[in-house]
């Protein structure tokens, strides 16, 4: 079996529509309510980047600058090869932008999608890695300290399916920092505000209290889905969502998957403790236990491998031969894993992500900003207003001066 262990050049197949600075802009990858993201390529940079650009009108709400600005001051501290990195922030034009780092691959989304269609349950070891690597990048954004020593207290936030990429070289990448909280944030939150997807939030968090063990809670509903191939507190009512998050028994993997081993089903059901003393109180001990759980660990091109396989099945229903742990197995014992040739199926999964919104904008700053355009257009009619008034007080003073004279 072969692995591309060169990323492809995703530029090479767009034509440029714009510049911006030093950068050729490319196909768009997403908008939200304060930036749009494309596609780019700079001279300075060797690979392709995400570059997310701020609306100019957003520009004008100082708080919403703010939160940008935040974003990329904490990108500059995460330098971990399982975060997608930032290469550059500045302002262009009267235009803030961030240059991310592009990861090719397909997202535990995807991934959760494709397997429910045509692959069955996720073999245990591909969980295994994924959830190791997931809370080695933790542990790194956790522990950070700025340039005086002080803890940082980061806290992604937002630690969910669509927010973790396997990438076609098999690291596992955490995007999407712009929801991360820290003690050093300009803009405060807002009083009664949950940021991140309601279905992976930590009970605590919504009565207001928040910390690193949040992400781990987050880390154990992914885990738990993975294996089980189930949502967990998912209901279409939001409301019922954070109602199943309070008080919804969780049952261990294994009762739906009896391939998950007790132990497995401990660490997971350790992580949703819903008592935060009583959670793995660090990335860093949850990724020691799912590292001893496992014997030999799968290597990067192994778990590639399985991915492409994986998203190359387009039958259904599959034949038992053609599981997802028997092609796993089969993988592992295989001696010809070569870091050469094509990854299709991984490439035609990175250009379904692409056509997805990777502008992942939390809500209140499009709020906020449609707040401040409907304010300024009231202030404008109120002042239109004043002046028609003040017009007619002139032109009856006028006319009474003229009567008067008469």
């Amino acid at each position: 079996m072969a692995v591309d262990s060169r990323d492809r050049c995703w530029c090479c197949v767009c034509a440029v529509r714009e510049r911006f600075g030093s950068y050729e802009i490319y196909e768009e990858l997403g908008a939200g309510g304060l930036a749009s993201v494309h596609l780019a390529r700079s001279p300075a940079i060797k690979n392709p980047v995400a570059l997310k650009r701020l609306y100019p009108h957003v520009a004008e709400v100082r708080e919403l600058v703010a939160a940008f600005i935040d974003e990329a001051r904490l990108a500059r501290y995460l330098r971990h090869p399982g975060i997608a990195r930032v290469y550059e922030f500045g302002r262009t034009k009267g235009t803030y932008f961030i240059a991310f780092e592009f990861v090719p691959g397909p997202t535990l989304q995807q991934l959760q999608r494709q397997c429910a269609a045509y692959v069955g349950r996720i073999p245990v070891p591909v969980v295994l890695e994924i959830g190791y690597q997931l809370c080695d990048a933790l542990e790194h954004a956790h522990g950070l300290r700025d340039e005086h020593g002080q803890p940082l207290g980061i806290v992604h936030r937002d630690v969910s399916p669509s927010n973790v990429i396997v990438s076609s070289s098999g690291q596992v990448k955490l995007i999407d920092f712009g929801l991360a909280k820290t003690k050093q944030s300009t803009v405060q939150s807002q009083a009664g505000i949950i940021k991140g997807k309601v279905n992976y939030i930590a009970p605590e968090y919504i009565s207001g209290r928040l910390d690193a063990r949040c992400d781990l809670w987050a880390v154990g509903v992914v885990l738990h889905e993975l294996l089980t191939g189930k949502r967990l507190f998912h209901d279409p009512e939001n409301l019922a969502t954070l109602e199943r998050v309070l008080s919804l028994p969780i049952p261990a993997p294994s009762h739906t998957n009896p391939d998950v081993p007790g132990d497995l089903d401990r660490i997971v059901l350790a992580a949703l403790e819903r008592d935060p003393a009583k959670r793995w109180q660090s990335a860093g001990a949850m990724r020691t236990a799912l590292q001893h759980h496992e014997s030999r660990r799968l290597t990067h091109q192994q778990l590639v491998v399985w991915m492409e396989w994986a998203f190359s099945q387009r039958q259904q229903p599959l034949r038992v031969e053609q599981t997802g742990v028997s092609a796993l197995y089969e993988i592992i014992e295989s001696t010809q894993i070569e870091a050469v040739g094509e990854l299709p199926a991984l490439s035609e999964a990175t250009e379904q992500r692409r056509r997805q919104s990777v502008a992942h904008m939390p809500a209140y700053g499009a709020a906020t900003a449609q707040r401040r355009a409907a304010r300024r257009q009231t202030l404008g009619w109120i002042a239109l207003l004043v002046v028609a008034v003040l017009v007619a007080i002139g032109v009856a003073v006028v006319v009474a001066l003229a009567r008067g004279r008469l």
